[in-house]
């Protein structure tokens, strides 16, 4: 009896070899397309976004402001790449609704636009390309008193940092999140009937988008 009972052990030991080999295994080989290989990130680009973010401003009276607005823009761009670094320029701008009055409620005010032209330096992590940016930064803003429409209109001039990445979708398609800190430099405001008056300000702008590498 112990004599059948070994040699039915055996006949299931060898037919569960028999089974194993015939179990496909995997192919380990497929672990070296998952690994993160050097990209060529060199060439012109384009991106369309769409994000939002906080302008805050002060004027030389001791007003503050903050506004939020949600926005919607696009960059064009040219990279070059040396080894894993890549460098590049970028022009963007976007189109903005930032909107408020004054502390004393008797005057409007309103930016329409951020723009920016910056340098940038990022890193070939592969399909991913983390990046740091700065450059010059331009801001729209717009007094307008309530009483009578009267306003006065400038462009602000200051400096812009930031940081981002860029995801790989396809070889040319690609998927970018970024912000922008700007620091805008002051400027000077005429009403009639008020005494001259500057004002500054700083935005934090969030986007995300989806760009094209030519």
């Amino acid at each position: 009896m112990r004599l059948v009972f070994l040699s039915f052990v055996s006949i299931l030991g060898l037919t569960s070899i028999s089974h194993a080999a015939d179990v496909p295994t995997a192919d380990y080989g497929l672990v070296e397309d998952l690994r993160l290989q050097r990209q060529d990130w060199t060439g012109f680009n384009g991106v369309l976004f769409f994000g939002g973010g906080f302008l805050s401003g002060s004027d030389n009276f001791g007003g503050d402001s903050f506004f939020r607005s949600g926005l919607v823009g696009g960059s064009v761009g040219y990279d070059h790449q040396f080894n894993s670094v890549v460098f590049g320029a970028s022009l963007e701008g976007s189109l903005t609704n930032f909107r408020g009055t004054t502390s004393s409620g008797n005057a409007r005010q309103r930016s329409n636009w951020l723009s920016a032209a910056t340098v940038r330096a990022g890193y070939d992590a592969g399909r991913f390309m983390p990046y740091l940016s700065a450059g010059v930064g331009f801001g729209n803003y717009k007094i307008e008193r309530k009483s009578d429409g009267l306003s006065d209109e400038n462009t602000h001039i200051g400096f812009v940092a930031g940081v981002g990445v860029e995801a790989r979708i396809t070889d040319n398609l690609f998927a970018r999140i970024d912000y922008k800190h700007y620091e805008l430099g002051e400027q000077t405001y005429q009403l009639s009937g008020f005494s001259p008056f500057t004002v500054d300000g700083k935005a934090d702008i969030f986007n995300i988008g989806v760009g094209y590498r030519f």
